[in-house]
């Protein structure tokens, strides 16, 4: 049991030791990243309004079924 009772205080140790070097090891991400880019100006083209249909071809009330009855 005393045996056991080492084993398990040894291992938690190691698991303490290991995290504590790795919070003080200097990490990659340190180095600043490059200058931000100036946002670009896209000019929109104006857009034209869809031609009006005629009310005549006006099908709304029908569903699209087709010709079956």
């Amino acid at each position: 049991m005393k045996f056991l009772k080492q084993t398990i205080t040894a291992a938690l140790m190691l698991c303490a030791l290991a995290a504590g070097v790795l919070a003080f090891e200097p990490q990659r991400n340190d180095q600043k990243g490059p200058p931000p880019k100036d946002p670009k100006v896209v000019e929109n083209p104006e857009k034209k309004p869809p031609p009006r249909e005629d009310k005549k071809n006006d099908n709304r009330g029908q569903d699209n079924r087709g010709n079956r009855p």
